[in-house]
């Protein structure tokens, strides 16, 4: 699998809004989807049918019938994710609290307290977003890089790229056509 993944540190708030602001002119100008996200998980929300026990954790419902808020840690991811196509994997450019670009992941797990089941949501930074890329789509890895190489020059000046493919580093469309190819070869995928 060809994949980049990419780590670095905005300059302030001011700095995430002019970025947010201009590549969402950008993907409106080159057709592409788009999400803003503004995300602020120091709440989560949970229906109120839970154990007896539970109920202590809650507070007083925020005015959405059947839902009641249980505090959580103070979790904030800012930026946009851009899909120049539909059928790849966005590129984010989020970034948490102290301007560290990164993404969250969620994991669910179910477990049972006294006689009712509850599914657990758990969330965790990752400061290396990444951008798998299928092995027919050259194309698209010179796209992020050239992405990766504006929001360097403009907003993330210590932009660190983890390209496999070694484009990032040579810049040689040759040489990304002969790794795509072997990569594609190695696992017996018709062109």
């Amino acid at each position: 699998m060809v994949y980049i993944k990419y780590s670095g540190t905005i300059s302030g708030q001011e700095s995430i809004n002019q970025l947010v602001e201009e590549f969402v002119d950008i993907c409106r100008i080159s057709g592409w989807e788009y999400e803003v996200v503004r995300e602020n998980f120091q709440s989560m929300t949970s229906r109120p049918d839970f154990p007896e026990a539970d109920k202590l954790l809650f507070s007083d419902s925020d005015g959405v019938e059947g839902m009641q808020t249980l505090s959580s840690s103070e979790v904030y991811l800012e930026g946009i994710m851009i899909k120049p196509d539909p059928e790849r994997d966005p590129i984010r450019f989020t970034f948490d609290r102290s301007g560290r670009m990164s993404t969250i992941a969620f994991s669910t797990s179910d477990t049972s307290a006294f006689t009712k089941k509850i599914t657990v949501k758990k969330y965790e930074f990752l400061y290396f977003p990444y951008v798998k890329m299928v092995t027919r789509d050259y194309d698209h890895h010179v796209q992020v890089v050239k992405l990766l190489d504006y929001v360097k020059k403009r907003y993330v000046k210590d932009l660190e790229v983890v390209d496999n493919s070694s484009y990032w580093e040579t810049r040689d469309e040759e040489q990304l056509h002969v790794k795509f190819w072997k990569v594609m070869n190695s696992r017996n995928l018709i062109v």
